[in-house]
């Protein structure tokens, strides 16, 4: 026959169980909601990734354009000398020699006469003379730009503090 001690015995181990199952669902709904948060977080994250890779996809491209671009340029620039050359054509020549102008060495900080470069190199390549055409009749109906007047009045372009 069963005791009476027997049955508190039966009845505290049923009661642990009841509570040990109790933990483990608390516990099993936390992982589940913690598996919920992390594979959503993993979508955003690939989601995240794909539009990386496709800036990176269009940056490229961008980036492949403008070599193109510049190669062109090139190309046209360096055939245009080559047909000159061997047409036996002179390049334009070079504007007079603009003004003396000052401009402050940065080796001693005194100011130094500025010349103009075609004065400096009397002698241009047909390539130097094209391209230096090329860039000003590509910007020759752009205004230009004033930069704002300097406060420092050092000459410098920046501030001595």
């Amino acid at each position: 026959m069963i005791s009476l001690d027997q049955v508190y015995l039966l009845e505290q181990k049923v009661e642990s169980a009841v509570a040990k199952i109790q933990q483990l669902q608390a516990e099993n709904d936390a992982l589940r909601s913690k598996c919920t948060e992390l594979t959503n977080a993993l979508s955003a994250k690939s989601e995240q990734l794909t539009s990386f890779e496709s800036d990176q996809s269009q940056i490229e491209n961008g980036i492949k354009k403008a070599l193109d671009r510049l190669n062109s340029i090139e190309n046209t620039v360096l055939k245009t000398a080559t047909q000159q050359n061997h047409d036996g054509q002179a390049p334009k020549p070079t504007p007079a020699a603009a003004p003396v102008q000052s401009a402050p060495s940065f080796n001693t900080m005194e100011t130094v006469p500025q010349t103009n470069e075609a004065s400096v190199m009397p002698e241009t390549t047909p390539e130097q003379s094209l391209t230096q055409n090329f860039v000003e009749d590509t910007f020759a109906g752009e205004e230009e730009i004033d930069a704002p007047e300097d406060d420092n009045h050092d000459g410098l372009g920046f501030d001595i503090f």
